[in-house]
């Protein structure tokens, strides 16, 4: 794996951090007042809802960014997983966790598009399963992937993360220190 991919992942995810911070607040985003509810014959004021406007100026500015920063950190954390791993892109290792990586990113796009386009309406939302679509995405992909690096790391843990020549070496230096 190429030495200054990590470190500049990490400056990307920092600045991207930096322009989240500095984007204001959408004016839409908070709460809409309610109209009065007639109870026992008296009005009663309800507290504020935190959801207002429509969805799609809430998130204007703070969707990409969003994607970004999320697709930013999942290309960190596979490249950190390669790099800490130190296996070739090109072994079986390297190209399972480059493939899951790729899977995690298309899994966490699927997501943000899907909210993206998520109607006003909630009676034109369409659902995957019992769940909206953008919601099902994060529970059947988003929330499954990170099996798949468990499973990488388990799978490989003998021949590529704690050989036996490591192995040998840490008990070695172990024994070395009494």
């Amino acid at each position: 794996m190429i030495r200054w991919l990590v470190p500049l992942l990490l400056v990307a995810s920092w600045t991207v951090t930096i322009a989240i911070l500095v984007t204001p607040e959408p004016a839409t985003g908070f709460s809409i007042p309610h109209d009065p509810v007639h109870l026992q014959g008296r009005d009663v004021e309800l507290p504020r809802m935190e959801q207002g406007g429509d969805s799609s100026q809430r998130h204007a500015d703070t969707l990409v960014l969003g994607w970004l920063f999320g697709s930013l950190l999942i290309a960190t954390f596979g490249g950190l997983m390669t790099w800490s791993s130190q296996v070739r892109c090109r072994s079986l290792m390297g190209v399972l966790l480059v493939g899951s990586t790729l899977v995690t990113e298309a899994a966490f796009s699927a997501m943000c598009w899907n909210y993206h386009r998520q109607p006003n309406d909630p009676s034109d939302i369409s659902f995957f399963g019992l769940f909206p679509a953008s919601t099902a995405w994060q529970l059947y992909g988003v929330g499954l992937v990170p099996f798949l690096f468990v499973g990488i790391y388990v799978g490989f843990f003998r021949r590529q993360i704690l050989t036996h020549e490591a192995a040998a070496e840490f008990s070695r230096l172990s024994n070395s220190s009494r």
